[in-house]
């Protein structure tokens, strides 16, 4: 009985993504094959549908493929970074982000000059001291 429960849960998830994957796409195809729409909505449209895609991958792939906990983990981190990267790009802030990156990386590993200073070092002999 429960087999038969969760057969019939499972169907009727599957039923309803594919319906809503359909549903994205006409959507989606929708937006872009009209002329009339401006080209800012045809890219938030293209980013909202993406990112729809990609969660109900990422969800499909967590709930019905079978693999260990440190896996899904590493999975689910590089599809959210890669996600992450996919949406700055598409609204134009990846640029600045990377050159703000390598502003911040240079600074960081800048060699700093040496301190020079006016006083004597405390232990320098006093033949040594000006």
């Amino acid at each position: 009985m429960l087999l038969i429960f969760t057969t019939g849960v499972i169907m009727t998830t599957a039923i309803c993504l594919l319906i809503a994957l359909i549903v994205v796409g006409l959507i989606a195809k929708f937006v872009n094959a009209n002329s009339e729409i401006p080209g800012e909505m045809k890219r938030v449209v293209n980013l909202v549908v993406a990112l729809i895609v990609v969660g109900i991958a990422l969800w499909l792939i967590n709930t019905f493929i079978p693999m260990a906990q440190s896996i899904k983990t590493i999975l689910n981190v590089v599809v959210v970074v890669a996600t992450c990267v996919f949406v700055l790009q598409a609204c134009g802030i990846w640029n600045q982000v990377v050159r703000m990156w390598k502003g911040m990386w240079a600074r960081i590993t800048a060699p700093r000059p040496a301190e020079h200073s006016d006083k004597a070092p405390e232990n320098a002999k006093p033949s040594e001291q000006h």
